[in-house]
C-alpha cells in the first residue's frame, strides 16, 4: 500500500472534464466505421493518427473533425457510457462534464435529440456504476452567434430537467473578444444559471480580468497567468472565484516543461480555492488520478493538502447544498478509513 494506492482508491469529484476530450479511440473508430466515415472522408487515417499523437495547436480542429463522425444520437449515448466507465474506474462519484452542443446540432442532431442521447448515457452510468453527471453546455469562442441559442437551451425547462448545471465558454481566447458573450452570460445570471468559462490560456492575466469583469463567473477554468498577477490573485481570493486547473494541459501546451514548474503551490498559498481536473484526458494522455498523483509527487503537496483540494471539488460543485454536505461527510469518513488502510503516518507528509 502507498500514497499512490490511496489516491486511486479515494472517492473524487471531477469538475474540469470535456466530453469531446474524453472520447475513447476504439469507440470512435467503431462509430466511424458504422457511419461509413473511412470510405467518405479524405485523409481519414491521418486524423486517426492525430488521436494518438495530437498536434495541440490544432486541438480545436481535431475536436471538430472527430465530433463530426458522430451522426446519430446513439453514438453520443455510447460515448457518454464509456466516459462513465472511465470515471467509475477512478472512483469518481460525481462529474460536471462540459459539452459543446453546436458540434452535434450542426451535424443534423436536434438539441432535443442531443440532450436525450447524453442523458440516456448518463442514466445508464448512474444505474450501472452509481456515478452522477451534470452537464455544462459550452459556447465556442469562435461562434458568438450561437451564444444566445445555447443559453436558451441551457436555461429551458428541458435543459434544467436534463441535468444542465451551468454554461461555459471554451476555445481560443483570441478567436473573439469576450465582450461578444457578455449579454448571453448576463442572461444566464438573471436566470440563476452558474457560469464557468475558460480564461488565461492565450491572453493570460489580461484575459482573466476581462472574463471576471464581463462575465461574472462562478468558476474559472485554466487561469494561466493568474499566479504572476497580484490583481488577479486578489480578485480570485476576495470574490472568491474557484479556479480549476489541469496540470497535463499546461505540460502539453508548453506552458511548463515539467509538472513541478506549475505554480500550484503559489496559487494555493495565496488562498485561491483550487480544484484539479483532467480537462481532455484522451488528448492529454492523462487522467484525474494522474493529476492528483502529480500534485503530491511533483508539486510539493502533502496528503492533507491534497485532500483539501479534493474536497474543494465537492464544495464548489454545482450540486444542491444538501447533496454537497452529504458527500462531504461521506468523503471525509472514507478518507480517514482509506488512509488507515493504504498509508503509514510517515508517508502522510
Amino acid at each position: 500500500m502507498s500514497v499512490e494506492s490511496y489516491i486511486r482508491a479515494m472517492p473524487k469529484v471531477e469538475l474540469h472534464l470535456h466530453l469531446e476530450g474524453a472520447m475513447q479511440k476504439n469507440t470512435l473508430l467503431m462509430i466511424a466505421e458504422q457511419n461509413d466515415i473511412p470510405a467518405t472522408m479524405k485523409h481519414f487515417d491521418d486524423w486517426v493518427r492525430l488521436l494518438d499523437n495530437p498536434e495541440y495547436e490544432r486541438l480545436d480542429e481535431i475536436t471538430r473533425t472527430v465530433s463530426a463522425w458522430l451522426q446519430h444520437p446513439d453514438d453520443l449515448t455510447r460515448l457518454v457510457y464509456d466516459l462513465g466507465v472511465a470515471l467509475k474506474d477512478q472512483n469518481v462519484r460525481y462529474a460536471e462534464v462540459s459539452v459543446n452542443p453546436v458540434l452535434y446540432t450542426e451535424n443534423g442532431i436536434s438539441f432535443d435529440q442531443f440532450l436525450a442521447a447524453i442523458n440516456d448515457g448518463r442514466d445508464r452510468v448512474e444505474r450501472a456504476w452509481g456515478v452522477r453527471i451534470g452537464w455544462i453546455l459550452t459556447i465556442p469562442r469562435d461562434q458568438p452567434r450561437k451564444a444566445d441559442d445555447i443559453i436558451r437551451w441551457a436555461t429551458s425547462a428541458a435543459g434544467r430537467k436534463g441535468g444542465v448545471v451551468a454554461v461555459g465558454l471554451s476555445g481560443r481566447e483570441d478567436a473573439q473578444p469576450v465582450g461578444q458573450f457578455e449579454r448571453a452570460f448576463r442572461a444566464a445570471e438573471k436566470k440563476m444559471l452558474p457560469r464557468a468559462p475558460h480564461a488565461g490560456e492565450v491572453l493570460g492575466a489580461e484575459g482573466i480580468l476581462e472574463v471576471i469583469h464581463m462575465l461574472n463567473p462562478d468558476r474559472l477554468y485554466d487561469g494561466w497567468g493568474a499566479a504572476d498577477a497580484p490583481d488577479v490573485l486578489k480578485l480570485l481570493v476576495d470574490t472568491p472565484i474557484p479556479l480549476s486547473v489541469s496540470l497535463a494541459r499546461a505540460l502539453c501546451f508548453g506552458q511548463v516543461s515539467v509538472y513541478a514548474d506549475y505554480p500550484l503551490r503559489h496559487l494555493y498559498d495565496e488562498g485561491v480555492i483550487l480544484t484539479i481536473g483532467s480537462d481532455m484526458p484522451s488528448s492529454y494522455k492523462s487522467s484525474l488520478v494522474d493529476e492528483y498523483l502529480a500534485v503530491v509527487e511533483h508539486c510539493g503537496f502533502d496528503v492533507d493538502e491534497m485532500e483539501i483540494i479534493a474536497l474543494n471539488a465537492v464544495r464548489t460543485s454545482f450540486m444542491p447544498d444538501n447533496d454537497k454536505q452529504t458527500m462531504l461527510d461521506s468523503f471525509t469518513e472514507e478518507y480517514a478509513r482509506l488512509r488507515a488502510e493504504h498509508i503509514t503516518p510517515e508517508e502522510i507528509s
